[in-house]
């Protein structure tokens, strides 16, 4: 069976060498002319994750045409901020396909999940399915034990495709609650932000925890404000990741914060960190719905206030006390 990876970074490509690795037949998507390069020179992504070889079953194509043609299944992997428009520009060639989408974050123009923005551009949710968990892209290219989760509305889909990819180094569950797997995929970021941030202002493991813990319950009231099922957030897509994101030192949110609370200027690389553009996205939505998130609005005081590090903590540390609220 041929499948169809449409992205090239470092999580398109893990992704792309697990489904070959498992013997699938795949077709990788690339917009960067040096990846497709590197892959027929050195069967390497030296622009994004060098050091892993890609399968005989792997191939990469600057067409996407190409990489869709007589594909059964696509993993959709391209940055949320362009998700949409990429949908939309390509719509006649991904109609009608099965289409997991691996992306995690909140469009921030429109304020918008990708399974709103996949509706408005293909009219339907039959054919759309959701990756998440606690995934860093190194380890699945290493083949280290992992699990995530695949959702759709319609269960017995997720789980049928749960199986389909399922492997002894990656175990897939299946869920139905898509809007709340988005959501925990995307708001972590954002803790993971304001727990590097603490590290980064050495103020231990103690604080780590508090902001971990109080930061999956700002995460679940405004999931549950958005309509989401709260036990979704302290499953694999929730608290799994967050817990991956917010400690990992692979993670680029949590490095990201880390520089800002040594107060230095965090290097983006390529794109920016996609807690950036969330805790935009969950500036908005929590003042449109008035809930509280007080960490949240401390990291984006931090990013677009210009509010230094130490300003935000004391800050939140000044907050009334309280009954805790779960």
């Amino acid at each position: 069976m041929k499948v169809a990876v449409l992205g090239s970074g470092s999580w398109g490509t893990a992704i792309a060498l697990y489904l070959g690795r498992l013997g699938f037949e795949v077709s990788q998507w690339c917009l960067e002319p040096e990846v497709v390069r590197s892959v027929a020179r050195q069967r390497e992504n030296l622009l994004y994750l060098k050091g892993f070889k890609y399968p005989d079953t792997v191939s990469a194509t600057l067409s996407v045409e190409e990489a869709v043609e007589g594909a059964s299944f696509l993993f959709s992997v391209i940055p949320v901020q362009h998700t949409a428009s990429f949908w939309r520009e390509h719509r006649a060639l991904l109609e009608g396909k099965p289409l997991v989408c691996a992306s995690k974050g909140i469009e921030v123009d429109s304020l918008k999940t990708l399974s709103q923005l996949y509706w408005e551009v293909f009219g339907s949710l039959e054919e759309y399915f959701v990756l998440s968990g606690p995934t860093f892209a190194v380890e699945v290219a290493k083949g280290l034990p992992t699990a995530a989760v695949v959702t759709s509305i319609d269960g017995e889909g997720a789980l049928e495709v749960a199986k389909r990819f399922s492997s002894t180094s990656f175990r897939l569950y299946a869920s139905t609650d898509v809007k709340g797997v988005e959501l925990g995929g995307a708001l972590k970021n954002v803790i993971a932000i304001a727990t590097g941030i603490s590290d980064g202002m050495g103020l231990g493991n103690n604080a780590r925890a508090a902001l971990i813990t109080r930061g999956l319950h700002e995460i679940k009231r405004l999931g549950k404000a958005l309509g989401a099922k709260e036990e979704t957030f302290y499953g694999l897509s929730g608290l799994g990741d967050l817990v991956l994101t917010c400690t990992g030192d692979l993670s680029r949110n949590r490095r990201f914060g880390l520089a800002l609370g040594r107060g230095e200027k965090p290097e983006e690389g390529r794109f920016v960190v996609e807690g950036v553009h969330t805790v935009k996205a969950v500036k908005a939505l929590s003042d449109r719905l008035a809930v509280e998130m007080p960490i949240s609005e401390a990291v984006y005081k931090i990013i677009y206030e210009g509010v230094s590090p130490k300003e935000a903590m004391e800050e939140l540390l000044s907050r009334p006390v309280k009954e805790e609220s779960l």
